[in-house]
């Protein structure tokens, strides 16, 4: 319970907009100065902010927790909430290593009414948490990952199925679009998904992973050159959201999608003039170029046209529903994953709560 306290501190973190460890610290001691405290009492370094927001952890101060709360823009009532929140996840680690640690013959009979009065507890604080996260088994999985493989192994495990995930999702709309000829390519939404969530290398990952097997189980060779599109479409994603802070608004969000469309276009319109002769193997952007051929516009432009329109729609479509599945990728990770190495640092709740138009309504994303 201790390390989803954490884990939802730091989505709180980054919901506020990635505010850094130190702008935390000075706010903390901003806000006890304003309460009248003084001296030791009213510092905190940026050691200890940091310490707070990792997972592992055993003891946590409450008053810590709310200050924190605070100091990322919640108000009294769930500063409160997140301090009663530590409190129980404190008593819950306590009652636990006390039931480990004390009678180790009789732990095995206690596990199951511990079990049950832990998920009693545990409820009634998560009822109060001022974040509501999407629910799923991922928690009791990850445990019994991390008990049979180790907090390292559960997380290269759990990351490797999602890279294979989002790469069989990148062949299964690539399919989807040649079947009906859509004006679409559809693949790159797991790229997306990957570089958005986990980061853009993983991001490439999946880029190279779908079109290989596609060149191997379908033996269809002739889109392998245009996994370098799919790359560049992954660096872009994934850094636009970490490095450029493409993620904290919807306007800038969309922009970062365009800009994915726009180079994929630069990338793609060379690779269809050398290696395809200008026919592209996509039938809905060739039959737009062959009507742009037929009002008299030139190969080169018809051919870079038609691929920024179907391109513009691809990227847009692949973009916004990486963000609607953000939150599941993000709880299927184990505890030990959802530091900022893998969260995205300017997104994930930042960007639907935008959306969310009244302050005290609840967030619940489906």
């Amino acid at each position: 319970m201790m390390d989803r306290l954490v884990a939802e501190l730091q989505l709180l973190r980054l919901n506020a907009g990635d505010v850094s460890y130190s702008q935390i610290a000075d706010r903390v001691r901003e806000l006890r100065q304003n309460r009248g405290e003084t001296g030791s009492a009213a510092f905190v370094g940026r050691t200890t902010i940091y310490d707070a927001f990792q997972p592992g952890r055993h003891r946590i101060s409450p008053d810590l927790i709310a200050d924190i709360a605070s100091a990322l823009g919640e108000d009294a009532e769930s500063a409160a909430r997140w301090r009663e929140y530590c409190i129980r996840a404190r008593a819950d680690e306590n009652q636990r290593r006390r039931d480990a640690t004390s009678d180790p013959a009789r732990a095995g009979s206690k596990d199951g009414a511990h079990a049950r009065s832990a998920a009693g507890r545990g409820a009634t604080a998560l009822a109060h948490t001022p974040t509501k996260l999407p629910q799923s088994s991922s928690n009791s999985q990850g445990n019994w990952l991390t008990r049979t493989l180790g907090k390292r192994g559960a997380t290269i495990t759990v990351l490797t199925l999602i890279v294979i995930a989002c790469a069989l999702v990148n062949v299964s709309g690539s399919r989807l679009a040649v079947a009906f000829a859509l004006p679409l390519y559809l693949d790159m939404i797991g790229t997306a998904i990957a570089a958005i969530a986990l980061g853009p290398w993983f991001g490439v990952g999946v880029a190279i992973l779908s079109h290989s097997l596609v060149a191997l189980l379908a033996w269809e060779w002739q889109g392998l050159p245009f996994m370098i599109v799919n790359i560049v479409g992954a660096l872009i994603w994934g850094y636009g959201v970490r490095a450029r802070r493409m993620g904290t608004t919807p306007l800038r969000y969309f922009l970062l999608n365009i800009m994915v469309a726009i180079s994929c276009t630069i990338v793609a319109t060379p690779i269809i003039m050398i290696v395809w002769g200008g026919v592209s193997i996509n039938e809905g952007a060739q039959g737009i170029a062959a009507n742009l051929v037929t009002l008299g516009h030139g190969v080169i432009g018809a051919v870079f046209s038609a691929n920024i329109l179907t391109s513009m729609m691809d990227k847009l479509i692949a973009g916004f529903i990486a963000i609607s599945v953000l939150p599941y990728v993000i709880a299927a990770l184990p505890p030990s994953a959802r530091g900022i190495e893998f969260i995205p640092s300017t997104m994930h709740l930042t960007f639907p709560k935008v959306f969310t138009p009244l302050r005290g309504t609840a967030v619940t994303y489906p």
